[in-house]
């Protein structure tokens, strides 16, 4: 399965993808993420274990590079939710200031919203990446709360800061931003 945006395409991962997934897994832009695999080898059974389980982790490809990957997880379909998360752009030289981590996200949260049903999406961010605590307020994404010293990350402490969206506001608000963000940055590059 692929999903095609204007700049952007995403593709499920395989298991030929893990030595470049765990290349940026274990790189310093990955810092924000939950720790996993050390090997290609279990990152391998990582990727393999996750689709059995009915994960969707895609491969953002862009200029016809494997860029970065973003997920859908935990998918209920009886309560129509899902996370998404693992978002991480491991080759930020090849995308630029290219609106890539926009694109991608309007195309999961199109398929989680369209094609899989979903009503709601909903994830945590480390309270250290205001980056994407950033990201999330100008999308205007819900701020549900903070989990306190939630992570144990270099031997520290960090809190969880807790996001939702639902189907309505995304229609509402999030995806006309993306679009305009894409849009305004297709211009620009």
């Amino acid at each position: 399965m692929t999903l095609e945006g204007e700049i952007v395409s995403l593709r499920l991962l395989t298991e030929d993808d893990a030595a470049q997934t765990l290349a940026w897994r274990t790189g310093a832009r990955a810092r924000f993420l939950n720790q996993g695999a050390q090997t290609v080898e279990q990152q391998a059974a990582w990727i393999a274990k996750s689709a059995a389980a009915g994960d969707q982790n895609f491969m953002i490809v862009y200029d016809g590079r494997p860029v970065g990957m973003i997920s859908l997880y935990e998918i209920n379909r009886t309560h129509r939710s899902l996370i998404m998360g693992r978002l991480l752009i491991g080759e930020p030289e090849a995308v630029g200031k290219a609106p890539v981590v926009f694109e991608a996200e309007r195309l999961v949260m199109d398929y989680a919203f369209e094609e899989l049903g979903m009503h709601s999406i909903y994830g945590d961010v480390m309270g250290a990446n205001t980056g994407v605590i950033n990201l999330r307020k100008y999308l205007h994404w819900h701020k549900d709360g903070v989990i306190p010293e939630h992570f144990f990350v270099d031997g520290a402490y960090q809190d969880a800061v807790l996001f939702s969206m639902r189907k309505d506001d995304y229609y509402r608000l999030c995806r006309k931003i993306l679009m305009r963000t894409v849009a305004f940055g297709k211009e620009g590059n």
